[in-house]
């Protein structure tokens, strides 16, 4: 079939795009599969779950980084692994005592007889407990959500872990009362709200309590004094505008206090000395002014996280009595002058963060800190004196918001980020994967379009509309081959010194060129598609209402106005922004403003409306034209066989909106993503500039030109046929060289020439496009 071609090509090339993703995609994820982590050698990879278990799993340690495993002194994250290693090794040690008198060491369990061990289970101990919870083994009872209970059901006192998760529970004086050997309590997801008096009474053992994710908003003093042994107390995520601070000393053994994500003002009020109290968490609450009483009892609290509230003043001397604090958590809070002495008595003080807040990191700041860890994430270049940084003697490991500020401070042992996924310290483009890909779609870009330009240049179409539209198409492609160009050349040019010149890069007038090539490339290589699906729609499926020709002054006018909107997207920013270059530089040495990394970054508007509105709105614009003339081409060939120039028609058709779809989809679903809080890898947003981005730019010139009859009987056959007619010319074959001249010219024509020519002139837009 003649059209039995066009599928060939189209599915080749599907294929082969949809290969070399996958390869790039591979290749771009490193040495480490997925689930596990790689050291700082970049060779050895260890589990994901043998990371901060106090273990060296790596030969270098990296994988219980003091930094990486909680900021150097406490969090929420790592004391979860903690208890789960915990858990974990005492399952393993009721395990071993299954076996009686037997003896089964820990190697053992790998044996085929240790999985056999493993898969026993301790038999459950409690008495009386009701058929929709499931005991855990032993003492442990888990009453979970499917368990759809409305009231506390009857247990026996032998139980010791009580998990009664996402049930409804209303709390009453004495509910717990038999339950006298509990000593882990948790009742999340309970839409409690309210804890009166007395309804912990009777758990004198209690040592964990969790009333996270519920809708209380006050608690009672005296509901302390009914928990003499609790270690642990965690009410996360409540309505809490109340807590009674001044009557923390009534835990004697309290250490682990978690507030966050409440609604503390702590106006007024001072928490009372805890004894073993050594880590409060306040963030994400409403404390607005941190006064010299509120901490002033807290002699040893060692980590106080304020992370995320509305504080815009501390008082000097608000942490002057901590005595014992190692680690202070101010991330995120609208402090606009902080001074160092507000640190001056905390000699212990270790680490302190300071990140995503308005504050200039000066040398009154950071001249009296005597720390090793600052964490400095979201503070812009400008603000950071770095030689201020570099004249503190204790410092050992700092965060910043780019990796390339880690060039500024090269004496630390640990600077993070290293990378941004595409480029390093090192290289703008960090991974051979990513500079064999950009130098590959660069040399497929620009060398396809330029044939295509070149093809049109020196074959006079009796369209001169068709012409039009392709060139500028092929002309706005060639810039995206252009742009990976220049990308791949500054790659070359700073290998292996980037850091040096990083700043200056991100920041240079030559970055924002690139960044508005690319755009402009992008925006009117979209608006030209659009263009031409609506002309074939219209001329196509309804040609008898005004459609039946365009002009060329209408499509010089068309093409005038999509380059002026194309290259007015991608201007327009630099002249809101003209102070500032964050738009185009702010994700990374790339230059395109993805915004994929910080959804609300400076410009995250414009790029949403840019490459999350207006080029969605295209993709279905496009689809959905398509689609409608594909219906159109088969309601009106019903009656009679379709011919083999629509069925080639409708397999172009197909094919070149999946490549909109591969090239565009991504994009648009990263960015939706994004705005609903998912992290986007380093290694996604790297296939996604180097590789989807400049899809439809490379694929282009195959789908509307290489693949037409036209163009190949025309340009590629009578260049290949010349050349063979003049060797045969040479050899002395005369006649045959007529001949085949001759056939190379006419060999697409019919008999009656004349006719076929005046036909092609009449013919629309649309359907000499398809031929």
């Amino acid at each position: 079939m003649v059209y039995g071609r066009s599928i060939a090509v189209g599915i080749c090339l599907m294929a082969i795009i949809v290969l070399y993703s996958a390869v790039v995609f591979y290749l771009s994820l490193g040495p480490c599969p997925t689930g596990s982590f790689a050291c700082n050698n970049g060779i050895q990879c260890v589990p994901q779950r043998q990371m901060c278990d106090k273990n060296r799993d790596c030969t270098d340690g990296s994988d219980e980084h003091p930094v990486e495993c909680g900021n150097l002194y406490g969090s929420k994250e790592i004391a979860d692994k903690i208890v789960r290693n915990a858990i974990e090794k005492r399952k393993q040690q009721q395990r071993l005592m299954i076996v009686g008198g037997s003896n089964v060491s820990a190697g053992d369990l790998t044996s085929p007889a240790g999985s056999r061990i493993q898969r026993m289970t301790i038999p459950c101990a409690i008495t009386t407990y009701p058929g929709q919870c499931a005991c855990a083994g032993g003492t442990r009872l888990y009453c979970g959500k499917f368990a759809m209970l409305r009231r506390m059901p009857r247990i026996s006192a032998e139980v010791t872990n009580l998990y009664y998760i996402g049930n409804n529970l209303t709390l009453r004086e004495n509910l717990f009362a038999n339950m006298t050997r509990l000593q882990k309590l948790t009742l999340k997801y309970n839409n409690i709200s309210q804890v009166p008096p007395g309804s912990f009474s009777g758990l004198l053992h209690l040592e964990r309590l969790e009333l996270s994710h519920n809708n209380f908003s006050k608690l009672s003093h005296v509901i302390f004094k009914d928990l003499p042994s609790l270690q642990w107390l965690f009410l996360v995520k409540n309505q809490l505008r109340f807590f009674p601070m001044e009557h923390l000393a009534l835990m004697h053994k309290l250490e682990w206090l978690i507030l966050s994500h409440n609604r503390l003002t702590l106006r007024n009020e001072q928490l009372s000395k805890g004894p073993e109290l050594r880590e409060i968490y306040l963030d994400h609450n409403r404390i607005e002014y941190i006064g010299e009483k509120t901490f002033a009892q807290l002699d040893n609290l060692a980590l106080l996280d304020l992370q995320h509230n509305l504080i815009t003043h501390i008082h000097i001397k608000a942490f002057a009595n901590l005595t014992s604090i190692l680690d202070i958590r101010l991330v995120g809070n609208p402090i606009k002058e902080l001074s160092g002495k507000t640190f001056l008595y905390n000699k212990r003080l270790d680490a302190l963060s300071l990140a995503h807040m308005p504050l200039p990191i000066n040398r009154n700041l950071v001249e009296s800190l005597n720390i090793s860890f600052l964490n400095l994430t979201g503070i812009e270049f400008d603000r950071i004196d770095f030689n201020a940084i570099n004249e503190m003697r204790k410092l050992q490991y700092i965060v910043f918001d780019r990796f390339y500020y880690c060039s500024m401070t090269p004496k630390l042992q640990f600077c993070s980020p290293k990378t941004d996924g595409v480029s390093s310290l090192e290289d703008l483009l960090t991974k051979p994967s990513l500079r064999y890909s950009t130098w590959f779609m660069a040399t497929l870009s620009i060398v396809g379009n330029l044939m295509v330009l070149w093809g049109r240049f020196i074959y006079r179409d009796e369209n001169v509309a068709v012409t039009m539209v392709i060139r500028n198409l092929a002309l706005a492609d060639l810039l995206m081959g252009i742009y990976l160009a220049i990308i791949g050349v500054q790659d070359f040019r700073y290998r292996h010194e980037y850091h040096e010149v990083a700043h200056e890069w991100i920041n240079s007038w030559q970055c924002i060129a690139t960044g508005t090539l690319a755009v402009s490339s992008s925006e009117v290589s979209m608006l030209i598609l659009a263009f031409m699906s609506l002309e074939r729609f219209l001329l196509i499926a309804d040609p008898f209402r005004g459609h039946r020709s365009i002009s060329i002054r209408i499509i010089f006018l068309s093409l005038f106005c999509i380059w002026l909107t194309g290259v007015g997207l991608a201007v327009t920013p630099v002249l809101i922004w003209r102070s500032s270059t964050q738009f185009y530089g702010k994700n990374s040495g790339t230059c395109f403003p993805l915004h994929i990394h910080e959804a609300y970054s400076v410009g995250w508007q414009y790029s949403a409306i840019v490459f999350l509105g207006i080029n969605l709105l295209l993709l279905v614009m496009i689809a959905l034209l398509y689609t409608a003339l594909l219906i159109s081409i088969w309601r009106t060939r019903s009656a009679t066989p379709l011919s083999l120039l629509d069925c080639e028609f409708a397999v172009r058709f197909f094919f070149i909106v999946l490549t909109d779809v591969l090239c565009w989809a991504p994009i648009i679903a990263m960015k939706i993503w994004v705005f609903f809080q998912y992290n986007i890898s380093n290694d996604i947003y790297a296939w996604l500039v180097v590789f989807i981005l400049p899809l439809n730019s490379a694929v282009n010139p195959l789908l509307y030109t290489f693949t037409t009859p036209k163009y190949r009987n025309q340009i590629l056959l009578r260049g290949w046929k010349k050349i063979t007619s003049r060797k045969r010319t040479d050899t002395g074959h005369g006649n045959v060289a007529t001949t085949t001249t001759g056939t190379a010219t006419g060999s697409s024509q019919q008999p009656d020439d004349s006719t076929t020519t005046t036909f092609i002139k009449s013919v629309p837009l649309a359907l000499t496009m398809s031929h």
